[in-house]
């Protein structure tokens, strides 16, 4: 019979209390074993996700768990990861700087976009809405980080954000101002996203924005642009539209 998500999340914490890191892969592996896809053999995110909601509540209280937290990371692989994101979820709203600390001893261990997103829609945002000078100060050294996973970790922030923080498009597309110019795909993506979100919150300054920038002869720049600027009216992307099209003559 399949363990439900408590049961499944209470295995977990009792082989973190235990201090055994490789036991609590092992029942992590064999509970989730049952829960993989057919075709992909792919644990769902969702699941992942309620997993590490349930963890997080159990191990609030608890002072050694970012010990715990941090041993499973490093020794864990995507699911084990998921769950330590979402279980961070919860334990971030209640200790601002450990959870800081936290993500800071796990940068240089973000490969993919999976985690790179999670983590800053589900950690990050919570650190940037308890601290948004200290956070937007990371992520300022991030957008010039050579790692592309950090510069798009950077953007990634500015979606969940702007939603929590609805009033503030200014300090968002301050920052996106320093993006513009990037070259990597998977980061050009996160800035059209950021775009597109901050367009649902304030879309004459996003318009006036990207105005200015069409004016720019970059090709990485216009990529951005005809992206992110989807969610503005029909004559307004037209408009710019027109205005990249002159950039180029």
């Amino acid at each position: 019979m399949v363990k439900d998500k408590k049961e499944i999340a209470k295995l977990i914490y009792d082989g973190l209390k235990k201090g055994d890191v490789e036991l609590t892969l092992s029942l992590i592996s064999k509970e989730l074993e049952k829960e993989k896809t057919d075709k992909l053999r792919f644990t769902k995110t969702p699941l992942l996700n309620s997993i590490g909601q349930e963890l997080g509540e159990l191990l609030i209280m608890e002072n050694w768990k970012f010990e715990k937290l941090l041993r499973l990371w490093k020794k864990g692989k995507r699911d084990e990861r998921l769950i330590v994101i979402s279980a961070l979820e919860k334990i971030s709203k209640k200790n601002y700087e450990n959870s800081k600390q936290f993500v800071l001893k796990i940068l240089d261990d973000i490969s993919d976009w999976e985690i790179c997103d999670q983590l800053a829609l589900r950690v990050i945002v919570n650190l940037a809405i308890q601290n948004q000078k200290e956070i937007f100060y990371l992520t300022e050294q991030w957008i010039n980080s050579e790692n592309k996973w950090l510069r798009r970790l950077a953007v990634a922030i500015i979606p969940p954000y702007i939603r929590a923080r609805k009033t503030e498009s200014n300090i968002c597309l301050e920052f996106l101002n320093k993006t513009m110019r990037e070259k990597d795909r998977d980061v050009k993506k996160a800035i059209s996203w950021a775009l597109r979100e901050v367009t649902k919150k304030d879309p004459k300054s996003v318009f006036e924005f990207l105005q200015k920038w069409a004016k720019v002869d970059n090709k990485n720049t216009k990529w951005i642009i005809k992206e992110g600027m989807k969610k503005l009216l029909e004559k307004e992307q037209k408009e710019l539209k027109s205005l990249i099209t002159k950039a180029e003559t």
